[in-house]
């Protein structure tokens, strides 16, 4: 901070106004919010505590930690890699750089699956999250359908570490099953729901991508390919063998892909009713499949 922000002991209001502009300057968006949950997480306030104690002065140690996120921040790594932490479909979830970050986008999926579970009326629905990551998907879908049966499967055993977790402080009486593999190799079915969340990124694209997740997410996590569709693809010829009748398939996608896709899942499930899912931003973001 700067000097005259230390010679006044270094009060909150100012420690924050003082980084929301160095992060604007920076670049990043919706800086003044951004400052204020690393000023919280340095503090460690909540919210309403920040709010009630402006005034206070933050001690020099928790000053120093700041002042160490704050230039992560401004480096652009994600806000939610520095924090460890990130809200999703109102669960508070761990990250590490081992994982994607999860974004509003993919709640789309668990409302997708929580309505089609809910039609379906089945009991112990299995619930299968593919390239789960943190396990964000899957662990929010079972934590609001009380009998679902969740497997989580990733390529990344690290991710897997994480997504154990989460699953043991959020979902701890069904923490489910987390298995290292590829696609749906290790599923026999029948399965009820299949959620995916695979990179989708064209190689291409990287570049476009914001810093936080071209330079700090984990490629592998965000791209397979030159299409972007190669693991997806890939995804679709397993589902035949392993989705039970009436079972929902769920694919997130890039805007531009759903064609490829529809026509992909309707050559291997024929008698699929297929849907095309838009985002809140009114692009399409997931492709739906029931079985026949």
């Amino acid at each position: 901070m700067s000097e005259s922000t230390e010679s006044k002991g270094a009060a909150l209001r100012d420690v924050w106004m003082e980084a929301a502009q160095r992060l604007e300057d920076a670049g990043v968006e919706d800086a003044r919010f951004e400052a204020e949950v690393l000023l919280r997480h340095a503090a460690a306030k909540s919210r309403a505590e920040l709010y009630a104690n402006l005034t206070e002065s933050l001690d020099p140690g928790a000053l120093r930690d700041f002042e160490a996120t704050l230039a992560r921040r401004i480096q652009r790594e994600p806000l939610a890699y520095i924090t460890g932490n990130r809200e999703f479909y109102k669960l508070d979830f761990e990250v590490t750089p081992d994982v994607l970050v999860p974004r509003p986008e993919s709640e789309l999926l668990v409302e997708a699956a929580l309505d089609h579970l809910r039609r379906l009326r089945v009991r112990r629905a299995a619930v299968v999250d593919v390239g789960t990551g943190s396990g964000a998907i899957g662990i929010a879908i079972v934590k609001n359908r009380r009998d679902a049966r969740l497997v989580g499967i990733d390529v990344s055993r690290e991710a897997l570490l994480v997504a154990r977790r989460n699953a043991q402080r959020l979902i701890p009486r069904r923490p489910g099953d987390w298995i290292q593999g590829d696609l749906l190799t290790p599923i026999n079915g029948p399965v009820d729901c299949v959620v995916a969340n695979l990179p989708y990124v064209p190689e291409g694209r990287l570049a476009e991508l914001e810093p936080e997740v071209a330079e700090h997410e984990p490629r592998q996590a965000l791209t397979p390919g030159t299409t972007g569709t190669e693991l997806i693809l890939r995804l679709l010829t397993q589902l035949g063998s392993r989705l039970a009748p009436q079972g929902v398939a769920l694919i997130e996608l890039d805007s531009g892909q759903e064609d490829t896709v529809s026509a992909a899942l309707q050559r291997m499930l024929p008698m699929a009713v297929i849907e095309v899912l838009d985002d809140l931003s009114g692009q399409p973001r997931v492709v739906k499949a029931v079985n026949g």
